[in-house]
């Protein structure tokens, strides 16, 4: 029975996860076109204000995050249309004070970064989170029953119109200020669709039980997006004022890069694992069967990432971004580390949540936003950029090793589970450093892209052999996907 359970699963999570996969895939994919695009079209200072201003917009709405959307997911009675309308009431309030948040910093923000002749597309783009702060939650109630077209088309659709619109955006403000009317376009775009593919009417009220459950719940996500914060944003905050705008450009164009299939893989992974989990927090043996089946499969997915950027990612930004971004493989390595430790913590971090107890997130956070201090330090001992890239990857090392030890005090073995897993990520780590040092003694870039592609595939296969769950998995897919069913025995189709 329970392997009927577990088969059962495996034909749910594969039909979900390429729904997943394509729909984030697309998205992410669109949205790092759109940073393409704009990369190769402006010059490197005004690409490095341009992402100035993406920065402030992604500072402002990390620090007003309290987590509304995944407690309609993680809920028990998440489905309450009192629920719903209590979360828009609370998203509403949220875009009020983000915008007037932004608002407020833009003059000394451009003060900061001196580039104070950018203040009125600062001032502008302060109405972005307004707009989004009317979104409509209903796609994530579907979520819970693991139907997440909804939500993918809330994703895809408003990024697929903006791509469309970026050269004539920048055709006719070709500078930085296309940044902002791009912005507008999404959030415009993504209220809409979100509204469209609903299924109930769209309510705000002001529930005090609900609101109070949901503040409950929400603040410590809240209060950890402020050394959050300092990790993810302050690093650029510190580029940018030290290093200058050019600089600026650069680390991001590579941030950029990492960023897209990291962020794919902590979608997916939030979408699933959520859900999944919560349904089993009541049930320890299940929660833990599906805790480790998706240790496995994160690793795995981590491992080849990783493989891949550190070993040719220093090859593809250039090709992405343009001729202005050479030379940065080994930041493009060190992010890659960074980004792939992210995605192994979202395991432990999900099933905190699902268990509703979201405080250890508040303490991940701070030990992450240590990560800052040793920048800084980085930077004063002549280290450079590299340095402060390095300085994250080792707080977000510390933060996973934080999350898993308290996860192990709700259910018992999970951190042994997970670090037994994380190890893998240490030598393809290296593997993927001495590649790269060896590809670049006159290689060509296409023979460059095929030793990486064939790298990383092997390195999935070798690290998912190595794991009892994803090696039931890739059985299981050799089985009924790639032999042919009728060639197999009742037994081996068993």
């Amino acid at each position: 029975m329970p392997e009927q359970k577990n088969k059962a699963l495996f034909k749910q999570l594969r039909g979900q996860s390429a729904l997943l996969f394509s729909g984030f895939a697309m998205s992410q994919a669109m949205s790092f076109g759109r940073n393409a695009i704009v990369g190769h079209w402006l010059s490197r200072g005004d690409f490095g204000i341009a992402a100035t201003l993406t920065l402030m917009l992604q500072l402002i709405e990390t620090l007003s995050d309290v987590g509304v959307d995944r407690m309609i997911v993680q809920a028990r009675d998440g489905d309450d249309p009192r629920m719903l309308s209590s979360a828009h009431t609370t998203m509403i309030l949220r875009g009020m004070l983000t915008s007037v948040a932004l608002f407020v910093v833009a003059g000394p923000m451009t003060s900061f970064f001196r580039v104070e002749d950018a203040l009125p597309a600062f001032q502008m783009v302060a109405l972005v989170p307004l707009i989004k702060g009317f979104l409509h939650l209903d796609t994530r109630r579907f979520q819970r029953r693991l139907q997440s077209g909804p939500q993918m088309m809330v994703e895809v659709v408003p990024q697929a119109l903006t791509l469309a619109l970026v050269v004539p955006f920048l055709t006719l403000s070709p500078g930085y200020s296309a940044i902002v009317w791009l912005s507008f376009s999404q959030a415009i775009f993504a209220v809409a669709v979100s509204h469209a593919m609903s299924e109930r009417p769209y309510r705000a009220s002001l529930n005090p039980d609900f609101l109070l459950r949901l503040l409950r719940f929400g603040w410590p996500i809240w209060l950890s997006a402020f050394p959050l914060v300092a990790v993810f944003q302050g690093d650029r905050i510190i580029i940018g004022r030290v290093f200058g705008m050019e600089a600026l450009a650069s680390y991001t164009a590579a941030f950029m890069m990492t960023m897209v299939p990291g962020a794919v893989a902590a979608k997916i992974g939030h979408a699933l694992m959520l859900p999944l989990l919560s349904e089993r927090k009541n049930d320890h043996k299940g929660f833990m069967q599906s805790f480790t089946m998706m240790a496995d499969l994160t690793v795995v997915v981590a491992c080849m990432y990783l493989f891949a950027f550190a070993s040719v990612g220093g090859e593809i930004l250039p090709i992405a971004f343009g001729p202005n971004y050479h030379d940065l493989g080994l930041i493009v390595g060190w992010l890659a580390v960074m980004w792939s430790l992210r995605m192994v913590q979202a395991v432990p971090g999900m099933g905190l949540m699902a268990l509703g107890d979201t405080r250890p997130l508040l303490v991940a956070g701070f030990i992450r936003g240590l990560g800052l201090f040793g920048a800084i330090t980085s930077v004063y001992l002549g280290l450079g950029i590299l340095g402060v890239v390095a300085s994250g990857a080792v707080a977000e090392f510390a933060s996973l090793l934080y999350v898993s030890w308290r996860m192990s005090r709700d259910r018992k073995g999970a951190a042994a589970i997970l670090l037994s897993r994380v190890i893998f990520l240490v030598p393809v780590a290296l593997g993927g450093f001495v590649l790269s040092v060896a590809l670049s003694a006159q290689t060509t870039f296409a023979m460059s892209m095929f030793i990486g592609a064939l790298g990383t595939m092997m390195i999935g296969l070798c690290v998912g052999l190595g794991m009892p769950a994803s090696r039931g998995l890739l059985l299981d897919f050799y089985r009924h996907v790639v032999a042919k069913p009728e060639t197999l025995t009742p037994a081996q189709q068993e």
